[in-house]
């Protein structure tokens, strides 16, 4: 791993829309991350002063180093939203290249803007002398299936100023689906004059203690593995390979319900917000395979069912349908009103 981190760190937790928000942020940040990256936020709303999109640019008190992800392709607005994450207390900026999602290839953000490489330049110079912290850039390989322009693009984005890239080793086409391409990223990484931070299938502690040790990235970000077992940080921090049991795993879930109801509140249409909230972070939690259970440790592109739970609740944690989830819910103390639960 190259001795020079971004902003001094290594593991970053990443952007996740809906999923990885201030009370999930805080968690992780609890196990270990380094730095946290804020839920992706359109920059044409922020810089129209959308109360809920300002909401998206604004770190929690407890993250350690904190970066605002913006998306877009109008220069006024990405400018504009990123001088506001700087007013707010962002450490960092990150311009979103990557999403693959069509509501915003749509209205041309997200990863269809490795379409025109040199507007991303352009773009990074305009936000670049706006701002006074830190500009990041999070890139997939390319567009198309047989797209390969990551390298073009980094080439381009240091010549313009940019501080960091963080790299996703696969297409827009590809989605998450088949083996992220760590060779290109590592490729990027040995000739790169700014940090690289790579991305993509790092579903366990081992995962990224194994890569750092011959990898050319300053640092990797971790956002699927992280919602499918938060403590993957304590993982690396500490070298070890967490089993952590169903009783454990509870109460992990009881203080992330604890922080999204300080974060949120207890009014009825913010209980009904916080339940959409957990549930979104149950659907990636309830898919965790325990290691102790399984036998080993199940890489990111596997899937199996071929496993038995150990007591009566990790069986319950086994179960993916919304009953089951509520009831993990209630378990791990959240109380919601009848029409909410129902909704």
């Amino acid at each position: 791993m190259k001795d020079k981190a971004f902003l001094g760190a290594r593991y970053f937790m990443g952007s996740v829309t809906n999923v990885a928000n201030r009370p999930f942020r805080r968690l992780v940040t609890e196990y270990g991350a380094h730095a946290t990256i804020g839920e992706m936020a359109i920059a044409k709303y922020v810089a129209n002063g959308g109360k809920q999109d300002l909401i998206l640019i604004r770190r929690d008190p407890h993250e350690k180093i904190f970066g605002a992800q913006i998306v877009g392709n109008n220069p006024n607005h990405l400018v504009k939203a990123a001088k506001l994450a700087e007013k707010f207390g962002a450490d960092f900026v990150d311009f979103n290249c990557a999403c693959p999602h069509q509501s915003v290839i749509s209205h041309g953000g997200g990863a269809i803007m490795l379409k025109r490489p040199s507007t991303i330049g352009d773009i990074i110079s305009a936000i670049r002398d706006a701002i006074s912290i830190p500009l990041s850039l999070k890139i997939r390989k390319g567009f198309e299936a047989d797209d390969n322009v990551a390298q073009e693009v980094a080439d381009i984005a240091q010549k313009a100023g940019i501080d960091a890239i963080f790299i996703h080793g696969r297409t827009k086409a590809a989605q998450y689906r088949g083996n992220c391409d760590w060779e290109l990223i590592e490729s990027i990484a040995q000739n790169s004059d700014v940090p690289i931070i790579g991305c993509g299938d790092l579903a366990h502690g081992s995962d990224v203690l194994a890569k750092q040790e011959t990898s050319a990235c300053a640092g990797f970000a971790i956002a699927r593995g992280a919602l499918l077992k938060p403590w993957i940080f304590k993982e690396i921090a500490t070298h070890t390979s967490m089993d952590p049991s169903s009783e454990e795993r509870l109460d992990m879930l009881k203080k992330l319900v604890a922080y999204t109801i300080e974060a949120y509140g207890i009014s009825e249409k913010n209980m009904a917000r916080n339940q959409t909230f957990l549930l979104k972070q149950l659907e990636f939690l309830v898919r965790y395979v325990p290691t102790g259970a399984f036998g080993r440790e199940l890489p990111m592109q596997e899937r199996s069912d071929e496993w038995t739970p150990r007591d009566e609740l990790e069986k319950l944690w086994a179960q993916t349908d919304k009953d089951s989830m509520m009831t993990l819910l209630k378990m791990a103390g959240f109380e919601n009103n009848e029409q909410g639960m129902q909704n």
